[in-house]
């Protein structure tokens, strides 16, 4: 297992896409960071605020709220550009054990995953501590509800990536599989959420993959309430939903 492990890592960190997908998630952290300070030095924003502990946390959080799909994009390509290029078919001749094989995916997505979660709040950090020293506020860094939003942004993160694998080894097609997480995730679920909300259910958009992120990164939902272990859970079930049926069809379709 640690052979075919390795050999998923070496595949994602010799591909340049791996790369330039890691450098946009830091750049787009970074904006994100810069985006919130501005916020909260420059427009006066209320939530924003620096120097207290609520304004800190929502700089901190940005990336579990709104960079979720490059991780997840990682996972998908993990899998799918292996039949994009046909490689599939050598790695499985090389180990028929699918399950092991498989299994060697979800854990090298889990490694990926943890890198780009990791790489997101360094950066995010970095930025904001940064600022807020300059500004000669303080950055919390040791408050335990900034500790908590830190370890649930690294967390939901952590997630999106395996949902990835999930729905690439579901999908298979590239192409296909990128198209559904963009849509999804940059169109669909905010559309629902808007619904959700008109319709006087608020509190639903908690229950949709980004909204439970949002609360595990210590956000809150359209009804204002929902707490981190709430998005975990919800979170969590997406995750072991998508790798379950990503394993039936990785398990029993022929490349």
């Amino acid at each position: 297992m640690t052979t075919l492990v390795g050999a998923e890592i070496r595949k994602l960190t010799t591909t340049r896409s791996t790369w330039w997908l890691l450098g946009g998630l830091a750049a787009l952290c970074a904006a994100l960071a810069g985006a919130m300070l501005t916020a909260g030095y420059v427009l006066d924003y209320a939530g924003a605020t620096p120097g207290v502990v609520d304004g800190a946390r929502l700089v901190y959080r940005q990336p579990g709220a709104t960079a979720y799909v490059i991780p997840l994009v990682v996972g998908t390509l993990l899998v799918t550009r292996e039949y994009h290029t046909r490689t599939i078919v050598p790695t499985l001749l090389t180990e028929p054990r699918r399950g092991a094989v498989y299994a060697a995916k979800v854990l090298g997505g889990a490694a990926a995953s943890a890198v780009c979660a990791a790489a997101a709040v360094v950066v995010t950090v970095a930025v904001a501590a940064s600022v807020f020293a300059a500004n000669g506020d303080a950055a919390f860094l040791t408050d335990g509800a900034v500790l908590a939003t830190l370890a649930g942004t690294f967390g939901a993160l952590a997630l999106w990536g395996l949902i990835g694998v999930g729905l690439g080894a579901l999908l298979r097609n590239q192409a296909a599989a990128l198209t559904l997480v963009l849509v999804a995730t940059l169109l669909l679920e905010p559309v629902l959420g808007i619904v959700l909300n008109t319709a006087d259910m608020p509190e639903a958009s908690a229950y949709l993959p980004g909204g439970a992120a949002n609360l595990m990164s210590g956000g809150a939902g359209f009804a204002g309430d929902g707490s981190a272990l709430t998005g975990f859970a919800v979170l969590a079930a997406y995750t072991v939903a998508a790798l379950a049926v990503g394993a039936v069809r990785f398990l029993r379709y022929e490349p």
